[in-house]
């Protein structure tokens, strides 16, 4: 039978020649490249699967663990690479300089420090990891079946979709994708095709086509936090060095300065094509590392459904690239960790810390969250077990006994069982709080550490005065506010259906004397973040730099299972009033029910339905076009604020170019924030309002938005006409044109 090994198993002198091969390799590559031999994506390929596998891999054989399975070998292989990249990349920064090195973050010193930390790595791997070889097998025909190679295509079908959008403004193939991405849920959950050891593959295909689907949309950067994130990547690249005092909070994230700067330089691949290609890449990791956490504590099915609504929430792939979804994989790896009872203390106790640490250099908001979320866990567990928390738990299951016949079928079919051995421990929590202090307080001026004080005191100071107040907290406006067509109200009803889901999920789970197989930290975790969710509707600022989608969002990667349990409840409830006699029959019929709920919750989140019924379209990869026919001017100011026709782009870089240094430019809201200081490499220009008053030697800078269709974007949904400045243009100049942008010289 042909089969091939799992690298992390293999005989010691094999595993080292493979990754020999690989250095050698590259820096043949690289050394091609340097005297004008380029080999066309094969750089691209080798160096991507060098720096995001290979020193992770090593640092598992340092550690000796093996037979971790698949999925936590590839999960903490490309953690550790990540997190040795950034770590090395802060070294090269901070000691290069003191010995007459001026640029370390270009190419020479990159390649030769991380191939000495390889070498070094490799020396200690065989000396730590020699006598171990119990090779695991993998039976290849599973790898080349056909429902594994229909699911490897369709990403593709992604990549040819958006090149269609971009090129041919037809939509399509995006239109099919997401027509067979529903055909894979309906399929798993009705036992047709895909059998269960792909089901981690079909999250993996699932996840990175729907990122692909909205990131491979123009060949620019569209969104909006990306572009604050490009810059001070490019500035770094631009410099070959990190300036750490620069106060900002994204110059604080080392995810940002160093890791997509360290990717463009040995890639060879500009910068823009990291944030679209790369980074999703490993962002699609979550749902996938998500899985096998579900897995673990449920079952293969309620796994899959939890992970497929994870990535079928909107935000999951509108989410800007970046450091949160470099950070977002940190948290998973914890996760990981967490309930991963058999990996020997110490080991664990080392990539607890290892983990951590990154997640703190990663995203400043998330960072946060996860320390206040360890303080809270930490705080649950020790009361966990006092008299008064078992008398209520007691009173509450005994008035909810009638339900109790259900049980048997219900916790069967999800595997409930109790547990122990607790993870969360003050040590861990000490350093984790102290280390992430540390560094927001010394790098960037403080700005991350300033950032949560003023929050802070936002939220201490307008608590009780504007609490449940629509205008600042932003769930009860989302739940207040009135839809612009039945289907947007439809989708409205949707959202609100899953938070209920996942209400009563997490009720269930409060109400289970016996427990279910979630191990206990993970329950604490869960109400934790189920009552931060419940904050953000009603508590003002409690975002602070996150909106309520953004948050919630995160709070899925703990409450996202019990939306499928909870669902689960409510159509055995609804079995229990028609007089339905619950089985596990009935079980595995409510799992296909709920499959096609997330089926048609994905069809709206994707835009399909409005597409297809040109009704407020708002999506920028199905509906550029239909927006530009069927939409009113609302849907046109969004879509320009997150897609950036090649004509603004162009005109920005001519303007970065061409301007005189000591002259002020003036750009509507969105231009000014986003691509000016992306592409134009100038931030914090000047707003153009209707009252703005421009003095001599000044620009004014309009976009595609602006000439197109006479918008002039201002903060939030807001826009005025262009002409309340007609009379200011007439006394200007038009000293630059390409058809959609324009510049106006004073």
């Amino acid at each position: 039978m042909e089969s091939f090994i799992k690298i992390n198993d293999w005989e010691i002198k094999r595993f080292l020649s493979v990754i020999l091969s690989v250095q050698l390799g590259i820096l043949g590559l690289i050394g091609l490249d340097a005297i004008g031999l380029q080999v066309s994506i094969l750089r691209q390929l080798i160096v991507f699967i060098y720096l995001t596998f290979v020193p992770g891999i090593i640092i598992l054989r340092i550690l000796k663990l093996h037979k971790l399975g698949n999925v936590e070998t590839l999960l903490y292989t490309t953690g550790l690479s990540l997190a040795i990249l950034m770590f090395t990349g802060l070294f090269m920064n901070t000691v290069y300089p003191i010995f007459g090195i001026s640029r370390p973050i270009s190419t020479m010193p990159l390649i030769i420090t991380i191939s000495m930390v390889v070498l070094i790595l490799c020396i200690l791997c065989y000396v730590r990891d020699k006598d171990f070889s119990n090779p695991n097998f993998i039976n290849i025909r599973d790898v080349l079946s056909p429902p594994a190679l229909f699911l490897c295509l369709i990403p593709f079908l992604a990549v040819f979709g958006t090149y269609l959008v971009n090129f041919h403004h037809n939509n399509i193939l995006l239109m099919l994708l997401i027509v067979i991405l529903v055909l894979i849920v309906l399929l798993i959950a009705f036992d047709k095709f895909i059998s269960e050891n792909l089901y981690p593959l079909a999250v993996f295909i699932v996840a990175i086509s729907l990122l692909y689907y909205r990131w491979l949309i123009s060949s620019y950067l569209t969104g909006w936090d990306v572009h604050v994130e490009y810059y001070f990547s490019n500035l770094v690249k631009m410099n070959s060095i990190w300036v750490p005092t620069i106060p900002n909070n994204v110059n604080a994230m080392l995810s940002v300065v160093m890791l997509p700067s360290i990717y463009s330089i040995l890639l060879n691949m500009p910068l823009t094509w990291v944030f679209k290609i790369v980074d999703p890449l490993l962002f699609s990791l979550v749902p996938f590392g998500l899985y096998r956490i579900f897995q673990k504590q449920t079952n293969e099915k309620v796994a899959f459904l939890s992970c497929f609504f994870f990535v079928s929430f909107f935000e999951f792939y509108s989410l800007s690239p970046g450091r949160q979804w470099i950070a977002e994989l940190f948290v998973v790896l914890l996760i990981l960790l967490m309930i991963d009872k058999n990996m020997d203390k110490i080991k664990r106790s080392f990539l607890f810390i290892v983990f951590g640490i990154s997640l703190a250099i990663s995203h400043y908001g998330l960072s946060y969250i996860y320390m206040f979320s360890l303080i809270a866990v930490w705080l649950i567990l020790i009361f966990r077990d006092s008299l008064v928390i078992q008398r209520l738990r007691g009173d509450f299951h005994t008035k909810f006994s009638k339900y109790k016949r259900g049980k048997t079928a219900f916790a069967g079919n999800l595997n409930f069982s109790k547990t122990k051995n607790e993870t969360i421990n003050p040590t861990f929590i000490l350093l984790f709080i102290t280390f992430t202090i540390a560094w927001y307080m010394y790098v960037s001026s403080s700005s991350p550490f300033n950032t949560i004080v003023n929050i802070g005191n936002q939220i201490a100071s307008s608590i009780f005065t504007e609490f449940l107040n629509p205008e600042v907290a932003e769930g009860i406006s989302f739940i207040t506010q009135e839809m612009p067509s039945p289907l947007h109200s439809a989708s409205k009803y949707l959202h609100l259906l899953t938070q209920f889901f996942i209400f009563v999920g997490i009720l269930v789970l409060f109400l289970k004397r016996d427990g279910m197989k979630f191990e206990k930290e993970y329950k604490a975790f869960s109400f934790v973040n189920f009552g931060m969710s419940l904050a953000d509707i009603a508590v003002p600022y409690f975002g602070g730099a996150l909106n309520t989608a953004r948050l919630y969002q995160i709070t899925l990667i703990f409450l996202a299972p019990f939306c499928v349990i909870g669902g689960i409840i409510i159509l055995w409830i609804v079995s229990k009033i028609v007089g339905i006699l619950w089985t596990e029959q009935h079980v595995r019929s409510s799992l296909k029910v709920l499959s096609v709920f997330f089926a048609v919750f994905l069809l709206f989140n994707s835009g399909f339905i409005y597409e297809l019924a040109k009704d407020s379209p708002g999506s920028i990869s199905l509906s550029q076009e239909s927006i530009k026919k069927y939409g009113n001017v609302l849907d046109k100011v969004r879509l320009y604020k997150a897609y950036f026709p090649e004509q603004d782009i162009f005109g920005v870089k001519w303007i970065s170019r061409n301007r005189n240094n000591e002259s002020k430019i003036y750009a509507d809201f969105a231009h000014k924030i986003l691509p000016f200081t992306s592409y134009g490499m100038i931030p914090n220009e000047y707003v153009l309002t209707n009252t703005t008053i421009i003095k001599k030697n000044s620009y004014i800078y309009l976009g595609y938005l602006n000439t197109c269709y006479g918008i002039i974007d201002r903060e939030g949904d807001n826009y005025w006409n262009i002409t309340d400045i007609s009379s200011l243009l007439n006394e200007m100049s038009c000293i630059y044109s390409n058809g959609g942008a324009e510049v106006y010289y004073r």
